[in-house]
């Protein structure tokens, strides 16, 4: 007895039947990142690589940290030959890798909606959209993640040896804000909406439940958390038995598995958004429809 072929594109996941609980949310999210992982991980892994070029040009050219750099006129700054004032080389890969991040994290959102949809993935008009509508994703990414990037910045600014353990200090009283506006992303990716639509409705619809928006965000950093601190631990482990290791080498491992975990963390991550922006929004519509 031969079997039948696998099915080439999942059971549709969305719409949402009904509205979830925060539970339900993660286990949606999950199933979704598992459906689609094959599908989305070279570009996971080509985004975090993307995030990581700034890591590896301050550990091969010196600097103790990317972000810290920033915050330095000295390195910020340099008179060219013609009196005008340039970026750094650091500072011009910091914001290359940021452009190019926006990108990347267009066309896998892109990839996450179809496979939820049980659409099969096409790969020209994912990045016919991502590229079309690339600007204006700078403004929709930047009020999604505006918040986590700033806290990132200025912990590293603060440390930037400790910046994680900073951020986990000053993500607790920016958790609000972050819910308010973090599902712009799918808002402008999943709808087509535009940047400032984008971040409208997205406010609209978690306005009054940023809460749920909160937990799912804790739960998934959480998960997030796990591997980076096992990616830690390795790190220490590997410290320990190359004791004369100098720092580009420890630069090098830390960033090697940043991107191993990150290539998992950042389609969950966006799974996750896809399905808490459509349960916001199922819950919205019921809302609007009850008071009509």
């Amino acid at each position: 007895m031969t079997r039948a072929p696998l099915p080439s594109v999942p059971v549709s996941l969305l719409p949402l039947p009904r509205p979830l609980m925060t539970g339900e949310v993660l286990d949606a999210a999950w199933r979704l990142f598992r459906a689609s992982l094959l599908r989305t991980l070279p570009y996971s892994g080509l985004a975090v690589l993307v995030l990581e070029l700034p890591t590896l040009y301050s550990a091969v050219f010196g600097g103790t940290g990317y972000l810290a750099g920033q915050f330095d006129s000295v390195r910020y700054l340099r008179e060219a030959e013609s009196g005008g004032v340039w970026l750094s080389d650091s500072t011009i890969v910091f914001i290359g890798a940021l452009l190019l991040s926006v990108l990347m994290c267009g066309v896998i959102t892109l990839r996450l909606h179809a496979v939820s949809r049980g659409e099969r993935p096409r790969f020209r008009r994912e990045i016919a959209t991502a590229l079309r509508r690339w600007p204006a994703a700078l403004v929709a990414t930047l009020a999604a993640f505006g918040f986590p990037l700033l806290i990132y910045g200025l912990a590293s600014a603060i440390n930037p040896y400790f910046a994680m353990q900073i951020v986990v200090v000053l993500s607790l009283p920016m958790l609000w804000p972050m819910a308010l506006f973090i599902v712009a992303l799918p808002a402008f990716w999943c709808d087509g909406l535009g940047p400032f639509a984008a971040i409208a409705r997205a406010a609209r619809v978690s306005r009054r439940r940023s809460w749920r928006i909160v937990g799912a965000l804790l739960a998934t950093a959480c998960v997030v958390a796990v591997f980076y601190v096992l990616s830690a631990i390795i790190t220490a482990v590997a410290g320990s038995l190359f004791a004369t290791a100098d720092l580009f080498l420890m630069s090098l491992v830390r960033s090697l598995l940043g991107l191993v975990v990150g290539a998992f963390g950042v389609p969950f991550v966006l799974a996750m958004l896809v399905v808490a922006y459509e349960d916001l929004k199922l819950r919205d519509a019921e809302r609007r429809a009850v008071r009509a």
